[in-house]
């Protein structure tokens, strides 16, 4: 039996969602020329496809495929364990190919039934990677490598591991901030535009090569998601943001670890006293021989974020990370909590407008001092300024000159400044001097600029930044533009002057220019509508519901020149198989040479009862 025939017979016996498991696993789609399970089955043994497939098995699924290409007949499952414990590899590696060939089965490389059948396509396969450095049967029953022993100082590597945690952790942080004021280009080729990740690198005070590794780690915890080509923060992003440090940061780790690819998952070890990347590296190797780039970039990039989270420091594991990796994410956020600096809930407010916070301010009030201060410098120590522009953004915001001054008053461990006081007085004073409202002309959306100085609306009209704006006079105090209202709003803030949003009532409204992004989700395609095609294709007749099956099985035979078991239906009601080589089909018939009695025999379709591998 071809096989063809094998496979198709095999993947018409699968349950539905056994088989979409299958299509999906070997990157089968619906494809209108793959018109029935023979067609499929052509398919999964075209020589690229089970190349592929290949690549992806693991040690002992290759280990379990060779034998079984070397014993070729089909034999028992017993057989196959039998001949793996000859080549020396014990019960226990005999125990993990019947695992391994399970395995294999569910991706249609091998079939089992009662007995094991080797694929011929799988066989070539395998032969040719031999000759590209594919290890022969016997080595591939050897044992994985002993990870690599070292003698770590615990407290180094946790407080290693802690400042790259806090250090990732606050870039994060940035980012999400960072791109609700303005959201970051992606490039069609995959990357940031590389105006997007200077600016990000700059804002976040992170290296310019790290600014990729951060982003993906964002993105991985559904803290950024790409809206089109743009990269934006979630609302779980924005609501990320007013965690704790080490809370944050577990949000990070754990979308690490659910991001484990499943080949990569069996090799982590959560031992601390283990070269942990290198060992890593080398069972990788040791475990996917086919696996070639597309493993190693996989380890690489686990790796890389591992190092960047603070999981494992100078190739070891931290304390946190092995908590992690084991399953217990509270006793690793305790862990990573002790290597943090301390988050402070006071800052020190200089006579120069400058605010010192000594360690990382609490973040429910970094986002708050945030809007009525710039940062000027980040590290454990932040830096914050007031200025003109600040103050004003946190008036339009929705602060007022009150709230500002009892927020800082109990933020505060040196009081408020005089100089500060003055400038919030004066610029609350100013604060909706100017005043922006919609108005409805024509259908169409637009706005009106108010306001009792009219010196500074005609400033407004010849300031080439507002040139955009195509501002024009509508008489004495007025102005009007043809853009909607929170378009002038955030133009005319962005150029720092002092406007304020209104409703068509004259009552000051908040306007907000964030943009939060959905998360997308990654779904398998559905495939439930090729898998009701394929069973539809060998559907028969009421009568005789498997005849468009049976006629497929006898073409593939009389193509393939394979022997078949073939049941025919006798006139006294008895049923006898005959072993025939099917030689042709046609009228209703069909002619084949019977090899037990060495003679040509014509039979009638409709006595056929079903047709079965010779020698299953």
């Amino acid at each position: 039996m071809t096989d063809a025939l094998l496979v198709a017979t095999h993947v018409r016996s699968l349950s539905d969602d056994e088989l979409s498991r299958l299509l999906h696993a070997r990157g089968v789609s619906d494809d209108p020329r793959i018109a029935d399970f023979f067609d499929l089955a052509e398919k999964l043994l075209e020589r690229q496809s089970v190349e592929r497939a290949l690549r992806a098995c693991d040690r002992r699924m290759l280990l379990a495929l060779s034998a079984a290409a070397e014993l070729r007949s089909p034999h028992t499952l017993a057989e196959l364990t039998s001949f793996v414990a000859s080549l020396g590899a014990g019960e226990e590696t005999a125990e993990e190919v019947a695992d391994g060939l399970a395995r294999a089965g569910t991706l249609g490389l091998v079939v089992v039934d009662d007995h094991v059948h080797s694929l011929d396509a799988v066989g070539s396969a395998l032969d040719e990677f031999r000759n590209k450095g594919l290890p022969p049967t016997a080595a591939l029953a050897d044992h994985p490598p002993t990870a690599l022993n070292v003698v770590t100082d615990t407290d180094r590597i946790d407080s290693l591991a802690g400042e790259r945690a806090f250090t990732t952790t606050t870039a994060a942080g940035e980012f999400v901030t960072e791109l609700l004021r303005a959201p970051a280009r992606e490039l069609g080729r995959g990357g940031l535009a590389l105006p997007d990740a200077r600016r990000l690198a700059t804002a976040t005070g992170i290296e310019f090569e790290s600014v990729g590794a951060v982003l993906r780690a964002a993105a991985a915890a559904q803290l950024l998601a790409l809206d089109g080509r743009n990269w934006a923060p979630t609302q779980h992003g924005l609501n990320w943001l007013e965690l704790s440090t080490a809370d944050r940061w577990m949000a990070l780790a754990s979308a690490w670890c659910t991001a484990i690819p499943d080949e990569i998952r069996p090799l982590l070890s959560a031992r601390c006293d283990a070269r942990w990347a290198s060992t890593l590296r080398e069972k990788a190797r040791w475990r996917y021989p086919l696996g070639g780039e597309r493993v190693s970039n996989r380890v690489d990039a686990l790796v890389t974020q591992a190092e960047l989270l603070g999981i494992v420091a100078d190739d070891t594991l931290s304390r946190a990370g092995a908590e992690l990796l084991e399953g217990h994410p509270d006793a690793a956020a305790t862990h990573l909590r002790s290597t943090l600096p301390r988050e402070v809930s006071q800052v020190y407010v200089q006579d120069d407008l400058s605010v010192i916070s000594p360690g990382p301010l609490v973040p429910s009030r970094d986002s708050r001092l945030r809007v009525m201060a710039d940062i000027e410098s980040r590290s454990q120590a932040t830096t914050y300024r007031f200025t003109r522009a600040s103050i004003d953004r946190a008036l339009g915001a929705g602060e007022d000159e009150s709230s500002i001054v009892a927020f800082l008053t109990d933020l505060s461990l040196t009081g408020i400044p005089q100089p500060l006081r003055y400038l919030i007085s004066d610029v609350a004073a100013h604060h909706g001097l100017l005043r922006v409202r919609e108005s409805i002309i024509d259908g169409r959306a637009t706005s009106i600029i108010r306001s009792s100085d009219d010196d500074l609306l005609e400033t407004l009209t010849v300031d080439q930044n507002l040139a955009s704006l195509s501002l024009r006079r509508m008489g004495r105090g007025l102005l009007e533009s043809r853009f909607s209202r929170d378009l002038v709003f955030w133009a005319l803030q962005d150029a720092r002057y002092p406007v304020s949003a209104e409703d068509e009532h004259g009552e000051l409204v908040r306007v907000s220019r964030h943009h939060v992004a959905e998360p997308s989700v990654d779904s398998e395609p559905d495939l439930s509508e090729f898998v009701s095609r394929l069973r539809d294709s060998v559907k028969g007749t009421s009568a005789h519901p498997d005849d468009a099956w049976l006629i497929r099985q006898l073409e593939l035979a009389v193509r393939s020149r394979s022997t078949v078991i073939v049941a025919v239906a006798m006139p006294g009601g008895e049923t006898v198989e005959l072993s025939l080589e099917p030689t042709g089909l046609a009228g209703g018939r069909l002619r084949g040479r019977d090899s037990t009695a060495d003679v040509e025999r014509t039979l009638p379709l409709a006595s056929i009862r079903s047709v079965s591998p010779a020698g299953s």
